[in-house]
């Protein structure tokens, strides 16, 4: 069995972030809701949300290293 997480959740997010958790749940929110809208067949999993879709939109420093485009 892999026990590798591929998703964050709300907690995940207020410890990358910094924020409270209200508006890690904001966040979380939002995210899930421009990733249904960019990926409309996606199975969402309600309170969390894929690594890769939140280092993209986030603009982390994993993603960022993952692609050719930098800001």
């Amino acid at each position: 069995m892999n026990t590798k997480c591929d998703y964050y959740t709300a907690k995940d997010i207020q410890t990358i972030t910094g924020v409270k958790q209200t508006l890690s749940y904001d966040i979380l929110n939002k995210l899930q809701k421009k990733f249904s809208k960019e990926y409309p067949d996606a199975i969402i999993i309600q309170g969390k949300i894929p690594k890769w879709f939140f280092e993209k939109i986030m603009h982390n420093k994993k993603a960022n290293e993952d692609s050719e485009y930098v800001d």
